[in-house]
C-alpha cells in the first residue's frame, strides 16, 4: 500500500531521527537493563548475605542463652568480620557485649562495644553501643576511663537517643563530684523526654499542672532518671 505524502514526510523524520539518535537509544536501553541487572544482583546479594548471617545470629542466641561466652564470641566475631554490612553483626556485638560484662569480662565487653560503635550500619545500634561503653568507662573511675567517655558524649547521637545521652552526661559529671552540673544535664534529659511527649501528643504547650503530675507520677523510662533528680536536690 502507497503512503501518502504526509506519511511519508513521518517516515522520513523517523528514519532521520533514528539515524541521530538510535545509537544514543540502544546504549541508553543497555545501560537500563545493565542497571537492574546489578541492581537486582546486588539486591539478591544482601538478602544471601542476611540469610547467612541470621542462621549464625540463631547460634549465637542458643549459646547465649548457656552463659557460653567463648561460642558467642566466635560467632559474633564471624558475623563481624564476614557479614559486617548486615544488621546481625552489631546485634551479635551488643549481644556478645552483655554477657562479657555479666560474667566480668569488661575488657571483652568494651571490645566488642567498641566495634559497634565504629562498625554498625545502624546508627541506633552505634547509639546504644555508645552509651553503653560510657556507662562501663564511668565504672572504672579513672581520668582516662573519664576522658574516653567524656569523648563518645560529644559525639551527635542517633535521634531519639538524646535525652538518654543527657542522662549518661549527668552520670558522667556525678562521678567527677561536678553535682550542679550533674544535676543541669539530669533536668535537661528531663525536658528533653517531656518535650517528645508533648510533640506525640500535638500540644503545643504543657499545662503546667500536668507538669508537676508528671514529676510525681512518671513515665517507667524516667523513674530512675527523677531519683537522680530528686538525689540532688530535686525539680
Amino acid at each position: 500500500m502507497e503512503l501518502d505524502l504526509e506519511e511519508q514526510e513521518q517516515v522520513a523524520n523517523l528514519k532521520a531521527f533514528w539515524q541521530d539518535y538510535g545509537r544514543w537509544i540502544s546504549i541508553g536501553v543497555l545501560i537500563a537493563i545493565i542497571g537492574y541487572g546489578i541492581y537486582w544482583g546486588y539486591g539478591w546479594y544482601r538478602s544471601n548475605q542476611s540469610l547467612k548471617a541470621a542462621a549464625i545470629y540463631e547460634q549465637l542466641v542458643q549459646d547465649l542463652q548457656k552463659n557460653n561466652l567463648p561460642e558467642v564470641l566466635a560467632k559474633s566475631k564471624n558475623i563481624q568480620e564476614n557479614y559486617p554490612k548486615t544488621a546481625y553483626a552489631g546485634m551479635a556485638g551488643l549481644m556478645a557485649s552483655n554477657l562479657a560484662y555479666s560474667v566480668a569480662d569488661k575488657d571483652v565487653a568494651i571490645q566488642q562495644l567498641e566495634w559497634v560503635a565504629s562498625h554498625a550500619k545502624s546508627e541506633s545500634f552505634q547509639a546504644l553501643a555508645k552509651l553503653r561503653l560510657v556507662t562501663i568507662l564511668i565504672d572504672q573511675k579513672t581520668p582516662e576511663s573519664f576522658a574516653k567517655a567524656d569523648n563518645l558524649l560529644k559525639d551527635k547521637i542517633a535521634l531519639g537517643f538524646e535525652a538518654l545521652q543527657e542522662e549518661r552526661r549527668g552520670d558522667l559529671y556525678w562521678a567527677q563530684d561536678k553535682v550542679d552540673d550533674a544535676k543541669k544535664s539530669y533536668l535537661q534529659s528531663w525536658k528533653i523526654l517531656t518535650d517528645e511527649r508533648m510533640k506525640a501528643s500535638g500540644s503545643k504547650e504543657i499545662d503546667p499542672m500536668l507538669l508537676k503530675l508528671q514529676q510525681q507520677n512518671p513515665a517507667p523510662d524516667q523513674r530512675l532518671l527523677k531519683v537522680k533528680i530528686e538525689s540532688l536536690g530535686g525539680f
